[in-house]
């Protein structure tokens, strides 16, 4: 949801100072794998709202390979230990999750299910 919301130009404060930050190369974005997957169904399945779902799609990977501040990430086999501890049900989130406690790093998200997890920074108002 954040990407979509940065790409909307949508972002509250917060998340929208992550984005900045590293588009300024202050910091980097970590971009699960996992979660550009959940968008790429959702563009494909029309629930975007767009005319040109594919196209839009095509334009938002062109972006994010010639970001330099946006790295993919998967779940290496160390965060797999932390995906067994959490209790967050649904698998997309749950994968979302372990990926940034496993890096020690806020996650960008204004899902409840993820605010809640504990121990796990979010970052969005």
């Amino acid at each position: 949801m954040a990407l979509v919301k940065h790409l909307e130009d949508d972002l509250p404060g917060a998340a929208d100072r992550a984005f900045r930050d590293a588009e300024a190369g202050r910091s980097r974005l970590f971009l699960p794998e996992i979660a550009l997957g959940e968008f790429v169904y959702v563009a494909l399945r029309g629930r975007l709202h767009v005319p040109h779902p594919r196209v839009v799609v095509e334009e938002v990977l062109d972006q994010i390979r010639a970001a330099g501040h946006i790295t993919l990430s998967s779940l290496p086999p160390a965060a797999w230990d932390v995906f067994l501890r959490l209790e967050i049900l649904e698998l997309h989130d749950r994968m979302i999750a372990s990926d940034a406690l496993h890096r020690g790093l806020p996650l960008v998200t204004n899902d409840p299910a993820l605010a809640s997890a504990p121990g796990l920074r979010v970052v969005w108002r």
